[in-house]
């Protein structure tokens, strides 16, 4: 019996080996190039900066945790620049995370992943990256994210003349969650919450689809000169709701509530909004400033300030909107335009809405 036991305890300690054999540390100094296409498994540190040359792949396998480092009697904050292909899979039982190789890590403790001039198919899917200074960084590349999470950063994601498609996730307690310019931008059932700037866009083309921008201490989502679509998304408990400087596109089924400051803020922007909902923004709902913005099947109620305040020259078309009341004086009470100032655009309100419409997507 004593022999059986002793020849079972030396099976199970064989076992153990070999999966720590199948879970090997890897320590990746600074400067390393990958030339030829590669594989990371288990956990890797990174001592400074890797680079993926162009003719090379870089995959990630489920459950490898990657540590990164500065290199030893340096400041520079250590990165992963892709010039060639990432393929970073995990799953939900096994995800891949990329982080500070730091006992008490901050925001900015490493530098992050870089795409260069790389517009092969780079996928990162069942992804956390954390404490980095930005998580992400595109420049004249494509990528696609599916189900990643970024969170404590100063920027989670920066995008710059390139294509980001993005499905599902998190960009959370960042200084800036997504930063775009001169790119198209996808995003669909992604959350940007707790950042201080949630979204800040400029010159990019942008389709946002459910998307919720929640509780951003400064502003939700700011754009300038982009052409814009967003549907069924949520702008609520930030400070500023959105704010759209020239530009063009349409708002569809988002819900605005309960945002400290302006939920909507247009100037100069050609935006049609439809079917959405203004509910129990602190001051006023929308504030325009000219732009021929058309808004119609929209519902209000329950707002600080004004529903709209017209703060431009132009007219504004509003018709068809429920205002919270069927009552003209209930209605004109909550509306700022010439009737308040001359010098001020009216709002063209007649016919509204006798009830609350439909706002389902």
């Amino acid at each position: 019996m004593n022999l059986i036991l002793a020849v079972v305890c030396f099976l199970l300690s064989m076992t153990s080996f070999v999966a720590m054999a199948a879970d090997p540390i890897s320590v990746q100094p600074d400067g390393t190039v990958l030339t030829e296409d590669t594989t990371w498994r288990g956990s890797i540190y990174v001592k400074g900066s890797v680079v993926v040359a162009p003719q090379a792949t870089l995959r990630i396998d489920p459950g490898t945790i990657v540590r990164f480092s500065t290199a030893f009697g340096t400041s520079i904050t250590s990165q992963l620049v892709i010039q060639g292909r990432i393929q970073a899979i995990g799953t939900s039982e096994q995800p891949i995370v990329l982080t500070s190789d730091s006992s008490r890590p901050q925001r900015g403790a490493w530098g992050g992943v870089v795409l260069v001039s790389t517009e092969k198919k780079n996928l990162i899917e069942q992804c956390r990256i954390e404490n980095a200074d930005t998580g992400l960084a595109l420049f004249f590349s494509s990528l696609s994210l599916k189900m990643v999470s970024i969170v404590q950063t100063r920027t989670a994601v920066k995008v710059r003349d390139s294509l980001l498609q993005i499905t599902g996730g998190t960009l959370s307690d960042s200084d800036i969650g997504l930063e775009s310019y001169d790119s198209e931008l996808e995003a669909r059932d992604i959350i940007v919450s707790s950042c201080r700037k949630g979204c800040l866009l400029h010159r990019s083309s942008v389709a946002f689809s459910s998307v919720s921008i929640l509780k951003n201490s400064f502003v939700g989502l700011e754009a300038e000169e982009c052409r814009l679509k967003i549907a069924a998304g949520t702008v609520a408990d930030n400070a500023l709701g959105a704010t759209f400087i020239g530009g063009e596109g349409q708002i569809l089924t988002t819900r605005f509530m309960r945002n400290s400051g302006t939920a909507l803020q247009l100037s100069t922007a050609r935006l049609k909004i439809q079917r959405c909902r203004f509910d129990d923004n602190r001051q006023d709902a929308v504030r325009l400033e000219d732009g021929r913005a058309l808004l119609f099947n929209n519902s209000f109620s329950s707002n600080g300030g004004y529903n709209l305040y017209n703060a431009g020259s132009e007219e504004v078309n509003a018709r068809l909107n429920w205002w919270g009341s069927a009552a003209k004086p209930v209605i004109t009470s909550k509306i700022f335009d010439s009737a308040s100032i001359p010098a001020t655009g009216r709002v063209l309100l007649f016919p509204w809405l006798l009830e609350k419409p439909s706002l389902d997507p």
